[in-house]
Parts: C-alpha cells; structure tokens; sequence
C-alpha cells in the first residue's frame, strides 16, 4: 500500500470530476442543432473558379456523406445550428476522453490503495 501516492491520485479523481460536472453542464445546454457540418466552397464552373462561395451541408445517410445545396439567403439561419452541432460533438468527444482519463486513474488509486500478497503467507 502506498498512502502517499493514493492521496494523490484522490486528488486527481476530485479534479477530474470537477472538469466533468462543468463538462456535463455544457452539454445539458440547450441547442438547436443540426447535425451536420457547413461547407463553404468555391466550385470551378464553366469559365474558371467561383468568385463567391457555394455552402453546403455535408452529413451521413445511410453510411454514404451527402452534400446538400443552401440557398444564400437560409445561411444566416443554417451556420449557427451547424456550429451547435459541432461545438457539442466536440465536447462529447472531451467528455469521452475525459472518462477514459478517470478510470485509469481509478484503477491505479487501486492499485495503490492494495497490498500486495506476499508468498510466505497462506491467506
């Protein structure tokens, strides 16, 4: 057992789950979202490249990316529902990693807190 090092990983953990409690607040936010990305391109057409850019919507559909055209006048209202989208598949993301941080950092506040059997006793 190793008290020291077991201090110190509770620490940790406390920490840790303080970023968590703030992460979880931001994701129980509500958004209007749409799950996509919003894409901004300038296409070649007949006579060269595009002066202004085309937007589109890129997302999945039955396992196959899809562009969808938007109209010029619905970016104001597509963007932000976008940027909802990504800001909380990002945060999802350092959620996850931040779980995965936690449990092995509990399973070596484990192994510290543990002894460790000795060969000379029986039980």
């Amino acid at each position: 057992m190793n008290p020291a090092l077991a201090s110190r990983l509770r620490q940790q953990i406390a920490e840790l789950r303080s970023q968590r409690a703030r992460l979880e607040y931001q994701l129980l936010k509500r958004r209007r979202m749409l799950r996509a990305a919003f894409v901004e391109r300038y296409l070649s057409t007949g006579d060269g490249k595009r002066k202004t850019p085309a937007y589109y919507l890129s997302f999945l559909r039955e396992g196959r990316t899809v562009q969808k055209y938007v109209r010029l006048e619905a970016v104001p209202k597509v963007r932000p529902k976008t940027q909802a989208w990504s800001e909380y598949y990002h945060l999802l993301a350092r959620w996850v990693k931040l779980n995965q941080q936690m449990a092995d950092v509990w399973r070596k506040l484990g192994q510290a807190q543990a002894d460790e059997p000795s060969t000379d006793e029986n039980g």
